[in-house]
């Protein structure tokens, strides 16, 4: 692995989907950031805080990640690399740094697809999700997906059964399985695809990165397909991103009045594209993918995708009841990952998790409210709101729906967008209407 001091040392510096550093790598590179001096820093057209992580020119942890990444195998993709996935050059908010392991797909010329959805999926569910990930991986698109319990790790099940390519986006560190009965699932994806993460080794899976992590999952696919959702579902966080990135979303019809897909029946309401079969999804690029696809194996696979039992529980994919959702968290410490060679003597000490990163977000704590605007009906909950929702809730006009982006253009991240609007809808103050615009309920 390539020296990647300073990169590291910048991407703990700007934290998780910072944009900022786009316009700083434009004119300098890693290294010239952190020779500047005080008065070099000071010039930058950047905001204080951006300037005040500049001036710390503490290596070591940044040392430490690196020490551990050469000892354990694990790769990186930065900004600038020429093996950057380009689809992710274009997010208002792309990761700085990626940190992976396995075998990376050329995610510039194949057609990738994520396929998302309930964590308590159907009989129904699980046999569409699986079908879906085997024909698509069976033609050469590649899966992405989040390694999620359900419909995530089902449909990367279906493209390993058939001996496909399936990508899983982390929202932890590339060491931290999660969840923790996935380990065998991880294993097998890294043998024909790759699992990858934006956050720093010994990561923990905090709430508020899944949001972050699904505009990577929607980033790097050409469309996402959500197999089943409720109306609360985090499934609908990435659609919802993937509408604002400009990429397709399609999804699975189920029962009319089901809370199960009640949110996959509203997104089709909205204008996604109908999913009957995977072949529908392949039917809108075929031609613009038509050197990178063999469809000429399409017809063999839908004579091969019926859900096999055996598959997820050879990869525990499937471990408990679909009605119970998940509440383990991972156990620490993880045994080691796969080493693409064996540690020398001195390296064996960095085979321990580097110490978490004091850049890390931490989770949200409820501020005193700034005064509520007069009309709102919800006085009583927004004194109860953490600070980004509350701030967001009160950007929101009072008489009329607004886009994501002018959200974005009053200062507020995409991540924070779609995460804080997400649980404003839970919280009953808010509404998704069609084109992707929020209201006020």
């Amino acid at each position: 692995m390539k020296d990647r001091l300073f990169e590291i040392w910048l991407s703990l510096r700007m934290g998780v989907a910072n944009p900022a550093f786009i316009p700083l790598l434009a004119q300098y590179t890693p290294y010239d950031l952190f020779s500047m001096d005080t008065d070099a820093i000071a010039e930058l057209s950047c905001d204080d805080k951006i300037k005040r992580a500049l001036a710390d020119k503490n290596l070591e942890e940044s040392h430490r990640i690196q020490r551990y990444c050469r000892t354990n195998g694990i790769g990186l993709l930065f900004w600038q690399d020429e093996a950057y996935p380009r689809p992710l050059k274009h997010l208002i908010d792309p990761p700085m740094l990626l940190y992976y392991m396995g075998k990376l797909p050329d995610f510039n010329s194949r057609l990738c697809i994520s396929v998302v959805g309930t964590r308590t999926m159907s009989e129904y569910g699980k046999k569409m999700a699986y079908k879906i990930g085997y024909e698509l991986a069976a033609v050469g698109t590649v899966v992405v997906s989040g390694m999620a319990l359900g419909v995530d790790s089902v449909a990367a099940a279906g493209a390993l059964a058939a001996k496909g390519c399936t990508v899983a986006i982390l929202g932890c560190g590339i060491d931290v399985v999660y969840p923790v009965a996935h380990r065998d699932l991880r294993d097998a994806i890294l043998q024909n695809g790759a699992v990858m993460t934006e956050y720093p080794p010994a990561t923990r899976p905090l709430g508020h990165h899944f949001p972050q992590r699904n505009r990577i999952i929607s980033g790097l696919s050409q469309g996402t397909v959500v197999v089943e959702a409720g109306e609360s579902s985090g499934a609908l966080i990435t659609a919802r991103t993937a509408i604002s990135q400009g990429r397709d979303v399609f999804a699975v019809p189920g029962n009319v009045g089901d809370p199960q897909t009640s949110g996959t029946n509203r997104l089709i309401f909205d204008g996604a594209g109908v999913v009957l079969k995977p072949r529908d999804i392949l039917d809108t690029y075929s031609f613009l993918y038509r050197d990178a696809l063999r469809l000429d194996r399409l017809l063999t696979a839908e004579q091969r995708s019926e859900l096999d039992e055996s598959v997820l529980e050879r990869l525990s994919v499937y471990v408990r009841n679909p009605s119970v959702r998940a509440t383990e968290k991972p156990r620490e410490p993880q045994k080691p990952l796969p080493k693409a060679n064996a540690p020398t003597s001195t390296e064996a000490s960095e085979r321990r998790l580097p110490r978490k990163s004091s850049e890390q977000p931490k989770a949200e704590k409820p501020t005193p409210p700034s005064e509520p605007r007069v009309g709102d009906a919800s006085e009583k909950i927004l004194e109860t709101l953490p600070e980004v929702q509350r701030k967001l809730f009160e950007a929101l006009p009072l008489d009329h729906a607004v886009a994501v982006d002018y959200l974005v253009k009053a200062g507020f991240s995409m991540s924070d967008i779609m995460s804080a609007m997400t649980m404003l809808e839970i919280k009953g103050l808010v509404v998704a209407l069609p084109g992707g615009l929020y209201s006020r309920k």
